[in-house]
Order: C-alpha cells, then structure tokens, then sequence
C-alpha cells in the first residue's frame, strides 16, 4: 500500500495483514464483502478499498451514524432502535441483515458502539451476515481507550468475523 494514500500509516501491521488475507480470499472464493458501520465511521470501508489488486472483492459500504440512516438505508426497524438502542446486539444484526440484502455481497459486517463516550465507552456489538448461515454477533468491550483507538480496535475485530464467515 502507498502510505500517502491509505491507511497504513495508523494501522498495525497485523491489521494490514489480516486485511489483504481477507481480500485475496473472497478474491478466491469469488466472494463480494459489504459493511455497515456506525461507530467507525466509514474506517472499515477504507481499510478494505486500500489493498490494490484485491480491493474489487469490496461491493459497498453504509455509513449509518444516525438512527434515521440506520432505518432509511439498511432497513432497521425504528421499533427495534426504540427497544434495544442503537448500540445493541440485536441493532447490529439488523444492520448486518440489512446491508447483506441491499447489496450484491456475500458477506456484511456491521458495527455499532461508543467509540468514546456513552453509557459504556468501548462498547461495541458487531455482526457479519452471509446468506444461507446464522449471522454471527459478538460484543467488545474495549474501554475508555478513546475514540481512535477503540476504531482501530474495531477493525481487527471486523476483520477477523469476516474471515470466519469465508
């Protein structure tokens, strides 16, 4: 990767690693990936656009920050949001669900949490999705290691769940 251009120069280098394994993987399998992120802001997608040579196993990423972007664009429903919050187990399978279905992947990961502040900072549910299989969930509590940290935190946990799921 060109460091001027991507990523590289926050990220660990396992990150990196693990990042273009996933990649050349879907490539292999032919397999498409998609997110839908909240906390991390859209990292998640970058991460996976920055390896040249793989990246087209990337079909799309949603950034759903709000609750209404939750709802409008990968079909969350409002009444979930209301019951379990936003930063739930339950919304972030939703939001994987949700993702999968409006696009042309095989596979979505979803993330939602406190990156730094909230009732629990640190606290993050993710989920990844592929048709035909129980979507996976797990829930990290990283704590208060502020909001950079915690979103890179969340990028090796996003791209250990999607390996799993290949």
């Amino acid at each position: 990767m060109n460091d001027t251009e991507t990523l590289s120069p926050v990220l660990p280098d396992d990150i990196e690693e693990a990042t273009r394994r996933l990649l050349a993987k879907a490539c292999e399998r032919k397999l498409t990936l998609a997110t839908c992120e909240s906390c991390t802001g859209g990292m998640l997608a970058s991460l996976l656009t920055d390896v040249q040579g793989v990246a087209h196993a990337f079909d799309r990423g949603f950034v759903t920050y709000s609750e209404e972007s939750k709802t409008e664009m990968v079909g969350v429903p409002a009444g979930l949001l209301a019951d379990k919050g936003a930063v739930s187990r339950e919304v972030a399978i939703a939001m994987a669900e949700g993702a999968l279905a409006r696009s042309a992947a095989n596979i979505a990961l979803a993330v939602t949490g406190f990156a730094d502040k909230g009732d629990e900072p640190g606290l993050v549910y993710f989920a990844c999705a592929r048709a035909g299989r129980k979507t996976a969930h797990r829930e990290a509590h990283f704590g208060p290691i502020g909001r950079g940290a915690t979103r890179i935190a969340c990028m090796r946990v996003a791209i250990e769940m999607m390996t799993e799921m290949l």
